[in-house]
This record gives C-alpha cells, structure tokens and sequence, in this order.
C-alpha cells in the first residue's frame, strides 16, 4: 500500500470514528430520554470550533457534590470515629454532633454544602434513612438512581482531555496519562461471569489504594496558582460481536 493510500485510510478513520462516537452518544444520550430535538437545537448553534459560551453552573455544582459524596463515604468507611467496635459505620445524626453529617464532611475535607449532600445520600441506595432521623451507610461505593448522563459527560470530557494531553505530550516529551486497554476479541459471555468477579475484586483493592494515596494530597487551605484535579477511571466491558 502506498503512502498516499495509507493517508487516505487514516483520514477515512478518522472521519468514521468521529460518526461512531456521535452515534454512540445520540443513542446513550436518547435511551436516557434526552429528545432529538434538545440535540439538533444545541448542535445548530455550536457548529465548528466555536467554544460554547452555554453556563453549565448546576452540572459542574451537582457534579462536584457526586464527586465529594464519594470521598465522605470512604471517610464515613474508615475513619475511626465513625466506626463502631467491629469496624461497622455508626449512623449519623443530622444536625450537630461528634458523629454527625457536618462533622463527616468536616474530617472529609470536602466543601459540598451539608444541605446538598443530605439531599444525595437520601436520593441513594447507599444510604438508609432512619426512623429516628438518623442515616445509615448500606455500601461504601456511592450511587445515585437515574444520573447516567451527567457520569457519562465527566467520564468523556476527561478522557478526551488525557487524549489530548497525551497527543501534546509526546510532541513535547513531557509526562504522559496512563491511557490504554486490554481486550480479547473473542469469548463466550455466557462464561465469563468468574473473570468479571475477578476483575471487580482485584480493581476495586486496586481503586481504594489509589485513592487513599491521592486523598492524602487534598490541600487544607485554598490556593490560587497550580491547583488542579488528579483522579483515575476503571471500568470493564463487554460487547457481543455483530453478525
């Protein structure tokens, strides 16, 4: 095959797999109940590079909320004095209190608003809410019923990112992200279950040392110049083969 040939099935690939992801988000994005109209009205007026000037405040608020409750629960998991003898959570109280929300988000070293963060572990089933008013932590992993869209736009915008600092770095030779996968093109799913519990046990280990070790570099006081985000996203798929 000739330069110009291999050019030319670059350039195909490239446009192609624009399509494929515009395709897989239209279709996560209709599953979800996001209209084809709400799509075509927002694409009609951000065509090209123009930078959207669109004020996403709620998103990245609710965002940074979903984000803090992941780190309270850990807290919540693991700080002795929440813990009972057997190293069970003990419930928290709502108002004030040695076991209380505000003294969970206090030790969490977290800003999400006690009133927001209230709102969320009563929204998941990560939380039980007492009779007596108290609430009880069911998992340490939180989750939130119907937030697929909102995960899924932070999850892409920040591999996109690694996939463009990653293409700048190498011109530069500068630190690169971890950015990569592993996979086998051929397997029966029906018994694959083993593997996939496998994978859970040994990734979620890997995810609660990972994130101890980069919790302990949370800033307690705010800084203006060179602060920025550090996190790491796993996850495991599988796909049946089209015929």
């Amino acid at each position: 095959m000739t330069n110009d040939a291999y050019a030319l099935l670059f350039e195909l690939a490239n446009r192609q797999g624009a399509r494929a992801l515009l395709a897989a988000t239209l279709d996560f994005l209709y599953t979800n109940n996001i209209s084809a109209s709400e799509v075509a009205n927002y694409a009609s007026g951000h065509r090209g590079r123009q930078r959207t000037k669109d004020n996403f405040g709620s998103y990245k608020r609710l965002m940074r909320g979903y984000e803090d409750m992941g780190v309270l629960m850990a807290t919540w998991f693991t700080q002795p004095r929440f813990l009972d003898k057997s190293g069970s959570p003990l419930p928290l109280t709502v108002s004030h209190g040695p076991r209380s929300m505000a003294n969970l988000i206090r030790c969490s070293r977290v800003r999400v608003a006690r009133s927001l963060a209230l709102e969320l572990m009563r929204r998941s089933p990560s939380v039980k809410l007492n009779g007596d008013g108290t609430l009880s932590a069911l998992r340490r992993v939180f989750v939130l019923p119907e937030f697929e869209v909102p995960r899924a736009a932070l999850v892409i915008e920040r591999y996109l990112d690694t996939l463009r600092r990653n293409a700048s770095g190498r011109s530069k030779e500068t630190t690169l992200l971890l950015e990569r996968s592993c996979h086998v093109s051929e397997v029966d799913l029906k018994r694959i279950a083993p593997i996939l519990r496998d994978i859970k046990g040994r990734g979620t280990a890997f995810m609660d040392s990972v994130d101890g070790e980069i919790e302990a570099c949370r800033l307690q006081t705010s800084k203006r110049n060179n602060v920025g985000n550090l996190g790491v996203l796993v996850f495991a798929w599988t796909q049946a083969n089209k015929c």
